[in-house]
């Protein structure tokens, strides 16, 4: 039965089966391997501090004292170093006023500046709200005020969009990329640097096993304030034994994360990296070129991104064809849709190590295609993961054929446990979480996904997606980047398609035309999927992971329509 407001659940057996089932991946993945002596410790920190990022830096440094931990745009941290920071930083907040009860936000890009406030929600038991680095002025504002925030970490280049009254409300600065930034700011902001000089003579002690204080991380909203996902540090190592059931990560790897750690995707892959005692590069604003520099210099051997950036990285391989990256055990994409041709383009150069995590910040894990499932399947999402209650159902809430495409239902241990605000609304089916997505699920227990249950528009009397139309021209020579969709301003019942393409700087991208492309699509798809206009523009507005952001799609379309009608 169909019920709001009912929070995702999955029967306890069911639970019980999938933490049995996750033991041999969590071993395989040596994320448990330790020497006798550091069983008992690594329990009591698991039952202190549970399976969050605190516990794991602590665990790592015990472990891995004087191996690597972070590579970031502010240099290099070992574990013991990570551990000494993260401690020291919790110090001195709670000199500060900082405790069990206090509730934080934090708004910062890819490095020291997100995972220490990470590492120091946990030491302290405060609740953290992972804010989206694109959120406005008003945004900021209203989750402040909604949470009660007293606190605010915050990277440099992100001062200007707060609001003018954050009264009562800490600003803690985390990066400093601007070299001004100290003489600007107000008297009373404080830096995370010297926050941790300060903590290392603190005398303040952490509780023995303070209460957790949930994780807040807010969904990417495009107007009014971002929905607050509510959930819980995690209890048991299911979830990570269901991802490394698919995703081979082993013990002491090295990985390249772009995927934006403000992201539940992210975060998870954070906490996967500390407990494996991975060394963890990353870089603030993703830069292909750097990326493939960092993994030649590193040895990176595994990698956790969007399709977006994977692309980039591919085409900068393609243009320096003697630059050597890998071998890799795993890519992993996440975030948008990563398009079949890119799958295929990938495994040809790095083999059949290109995986694909599904899932999204309320649901958590969905589905994985390991790197075989996607060399055979390129266009799939995989199979459910361990765990993960997976159903496609009919508008009528009815469990649909393998075959069919409908709306996908999921459920799983990290489900969220509910929004922050009461207003924020949601469906649930017999305990599981409308996910916003269409598909279908084949003979063989493998995941596509059609799109969002939005975006199928009817044109020409039959049900369209226009990221079928993006999967066939994505690999068209001369074409960098490209976006579909649909539209109903000219006609309430049936969509006008508009096509956005970026052209490569080449012959190849300066000859593509409209009528080019539209035959294209003919050709290899179908008649009601030709775009009825085709829009080339210099880029196109695309978010921190790589998907493009509807409203600012909107506002530039109508920028188009004016020019053109001036012209």
């Amino acid at each position: 039965m169909a019920a709001e407001m009912k929070a995702p659940r999955v029967p306890l057996p069911f639970q019980l089966k999938a933490l049995v089932q996750s033991v041999p991946p969590l071993l395989r993945s040596g994320a448990l391997s330790m020497t006798p002596k550091q069983v008992l410790p690594f329990v009591n920190q698991i039952l202190r501090l549970k399976f969050s990022a605190a516990a794991l830096i602590k665990l790592g440094a015990m472990r891995y004292p004087d191996r690597l931990a972070l590579v970031d745009d502010e240099g290099e941290l070992t574990y013991t170093q990570l551990l000494e920071h993260s401690q020291s930083l919790a110090r001195a907040m709670m000199d500060r006023g900082m405790n069990a009860k206090s509730s934080f936000g934090v708004i910062a890009r890819n490095g020291r500046g997100i995972i220490l406030p990470m590492a120091i929600k946990a030491f302290i038991g405060a609740e953290i709200m992972l804010m989206n680095i694109g959120s406005g002025p008003s945004q900021i504002q209203g989750v402040v005020k909604q949470n009660d925030a007293k606190f605010l970490f915050v990277d440099d280049e992100f001062l200007d969009r707060l609001p003018e009254d954050l009264t009562g409300v800490q600003i803690v600065i985390t990066s400093v990329t601007k070299p001004d930034t100290r003489s600007k700011v107000p008297a009373d902001f404080l830096f995370m640097d010297d926050l941790i000089k300060e903590g290392r003579s603190s005398s303040s002690e952490f509780e023995k096993k303070p209460e957790q204080g949930r994780i807040i991380i807010m969904s990417s909203g495009t107007t009014g304030i971002p929905k607050g996902v509510l959930r819980n540090e995690p209890k048991t190592p299911a979830t990570l034994g269901a991802i490394t059931d698919r995703i081979p990560w082993r013990k002491n790897m090295v990985i390249h994360q772009s995927a934006s750690m403000f992201h539940a995707w992210g975060w998870a892959n954070v906490i996967i990296a500390l407990v494996t005692g991975a060394t963890l590069v990353t870089m603030r604003v993703f830069d292909a070129q750097k990326a493939v520099d960092q993994c030649e210099k590193y040895g990176v051997n595994g990698m956790i991104s969007a399709a977006f950036f994977l692309r980039q990285i591919k085409d900068v391989l393609d243009d320096q064809p003697s630059r050597k990256i890998g071998p890799f055990r795993f890519i992993v994409s996440s975030g948008n849709a990563i398009p079949g041709w890119l799958v295929s383009a990938l495994t040809h150069r790095f083999g059949p190590v290109i995986c694909n995590f599904y899932g999204s910040t309320e649901a958590g894990l969905c589905s994985i295609a390991s790197g075989p499932d996607l060399a055979t399947r390129p266009d799939s999402a995989g199979r459910p993961a361990i765990g993960a209650k997976v159903r496609i159902l009919g508008e009528d809430g009815k469990e649909l054929p393998a075959g069919e495409v409908g709306l996908i239902h999921t459920a799983q241990e990290l489900s969220f446990i509910g929004y922050l605000s009461e207003t924020d609304k949601f469906t649930t089916v017999d305990g599981l979480f409308q996910i916003g997505d269409l598909g279908r699920i084949d003979q063989d227990g493998y995941l596509y996904i059609c799109g969002r249950s939005d975006d199928m528009v009817i044109k020409g009397g039959e049900n369209i997606f226009p990221r079928e139309v993006e999967e066939i021209l994505g690999p068209v020579p001369g074409i960098a980047d490209v976006f579909c969709h649909g539209s109903n301003e000219n006609d309430e019942i049936f969509a006008d398609l508009y096509l956005y393409v970026v052209r490569e700087n080449s012959k190849q991208g300066a000859g593509l035309n409209e009528k080019m492309l539209q035959e294209y699509v003919r050709d290899n798809l179908a008649e009601h999927s030709v775009p009825d206009r085709v829009f080339f523009v210099n880029s196109l507005p695309r978010n921190a992971i790589g998907k493009v952001v509807p409203r600012e799609v909107k506002a530039m379309h109508e920028r188009l329509n004016l020019d053109a009608q001036q012209s």
